[in-house]
């Protein structure tokens, strides 16, 4: 496939992340990409557009489940709990030469999409130093980070990966192909496992998962579970990569929040399941203890109910209302 094809993007999620890639193609081209949205979400992104950074677009819309001709790339962002609904929605988009990219976090997003789709379509990929948020509708960020992707067989070469880096040097995305893709992946879930789950108990902003020691070490000691279950799937991750982690958070906007957090915060479902949740089934497989991981999970879905519990009560008072 040569580079020039690769013109019509399709974003199925425009959350922070997605908006911010949304907006970046749409500064390159209007015509090349389209969001998957449907319902009062359709309704308010032609009403409203999508706003970044103070610059609001107006992408087209295309309908889920509806089909249309075949994206070259597929862009997928939704949040893994909406993943299997996400894959009914954007099938009529997808074609042979589509290639599909997941932003999903975790570790599992590409083997779903690879069952639904096919493998040869799927590019390994997720997105590091990005900092952006959203609040009523609205998306900043202090840094755009980078997409990090490649193939699964390590090949630089490949043309999906030639063709998607051509894509984003136009787009002015930010991206990096490292030699070893699947490492990268385990390292961005090292990363999500310690510091967005315990600045989403903590409502901690990155500043404070850089520079306050109690939480610096509980983000350390998450971190270090995933290093234990790792080798047990073919993955040897390193004091150097943990010291990454913290690197990078370093980098990050003091005052940013990590996704989990904003999910909390709203009082949204997290993906707790595919940190904590994956980190805890891979010890109870391998017999390797996680007993940070164990905790962060209960006291995530703790938090769930809550918020859960906060939703009744107001439905329960509005009725009686």
């Amino acid at each position: 496939m040569e580079s020039s094809t690769l013109k019509q993007v399709v974003l199925c999620g425009a959350g922070a992340l997605g908006a911010t890639y949304a907006e970046r193609f749409f500064a390159l081209d209007p015509a090349c990409i389209a969001i998957v949205a449907g319902g009062e979400r359709r309704a308010r992104i032609e009403r409203e557009g999508l706003t970044v950074d103070g610059r609001t677009v107006h992408p087209r819309c295309l309908e889920p489940g509806g089909t249309a001709e075949p994206a070259d790339l597929l862009l997928v962002g939704v949040k893994q709990h909406h993943l299997a609904q996400a894959i009914d929605d954007v099938r009529g988009y997808v074609g042979d030469r589509t290639i599909i990219v997941s932003l999903l976090n975790g570790i599992s997003s590409e083997e779903i999409l690879g069952r639904a789709f096919g493998a040869e379509k799927l590019l390994n990929a997720f997105v590091v130093g990005i900092d952006a948020v959203r609040e009523d509708g609205v998306v900043r960020y202090s840094s755009i980070g980078r997409l990090v992707f490649g193939a699964r067989s390590g090949d630089r070469t490949d043309p999906r990966v030639l063709a998607v880096r051509a894509l984003l040097e136009r787009a002015a995305i930010p991206y990096e192909i490292p030699e070893d893709i699947v490492h990268a992946q385990w390292w961005k879930f090292m990363l999500n496992v310690g510091g967005n789950q315990v600045s989403a108990v903590l409502r901690a902003p990155f500043g404070a998962l850089a520079t306050v020691p109690e939480v610096r070490e509980l983000t350390r000691l998450a971190a270090l579970e995933v290093m234990a279950v790792a080798p047990h799937e073919g993955v040897h991750l390193t004091e150097t990569d943990l010291e990454a982690v913290f690197a990078l958070i370093a980098r990050l906007g003091p005052d940013g929040k990590t996704s989990m957090l904003q999910d909390v915060e709203a009082g949204r479902k997290t993906e707790v399941e595919i940190f904590a949740g994956t980190v805890v089934e891979l010890g109870r497989r391998h017999g390797v203890p996680t007993p940070v991981n164990a905790m962060l999970g209960q006291m995530l879905a703790g938090l769930e109910g809550i918020a859960r519990a906060r939703r009744d009560i107001e439905r329960m008072t509005s009725q009686k209302g």
